[in-house]
């Protein structure tokens, strides 16, 4: 047991490869992501991996993580003071995305429309007669279509919160 322990220890520091240039990692997998400081001194820039997207985010920022599974991308960008937005390739147009929250009835049970533009949603749901928000936004990125969305299990607490994080979907730009 003795020669055991210093085995596993050396072993999990030579697969800790500190040279390593390419950090890109397999589906599933959940890592930050962090680039240099961006041109503001209050923000940073990370990197939306595996997305071909970065953003700039505040300093307080834990950066991005991939929460992709199999051919599915997703990335969640910590915006700071505990707020995050999930981001993925559009799948969809963004009438189906809408429908698609209409017809919720188990996760976030859709309740009402708060806001509605021509690319952005909030709607109110209520699951377990507790009411919360979760706010979506199309954003085209290099020609490309993402969803930008409100995270967390309980939604947001008010249209308003969701509505001010949906305003960090604008700093996603291409790589």
């Amino acid at each position: 047991m003795r020669k055991l322990i210093p085995l596993i220890a050396f072993l999990s520091l030579a697969a800790c490869d500190k040279g390593k240039t390419d950090d890109s990692t397999a589906g599933g997998s959940v890592k930050a992501n962090t680039a240099a400081p961006a041109a503001n001194a209050d923000t940073k820039e990370v990197t939306l991996d595996p997305l071909p997207l970065k953003a700039s985010v505040p300093k307080s920022s834990m950066g991005a993580m991939d929460m992709s599974i199999a051919d599915n991308q997703s990335v969640t960008l910590d915006v700071g003071d505990g707020a995050s937005l999930n981001v993925q390739p559009a799948k969809e147009d963004f009438a189906a995305t809408k429908k698609g929250y209409e017809g919720d009835t188990i996760l976030f049970p859709f309740k009402k429309w708060v806001k509605e533009e021509a690319n952005l949603a909030i709607f109110e749901f209520e699951n377990e007669g507790k009411k919360g928000y979760i706010g979506f936004q199309r954003v085209e990125v290099g020609g490309k279509a993402y969803n930008c969305k409100t995270t967390g299990m309980n939604g947001q607490p008010s249209a308003d919160k969701a509505a001010e994080q949906l305003k960090h979907c604008s700093d996603i730009k291409a790589k």
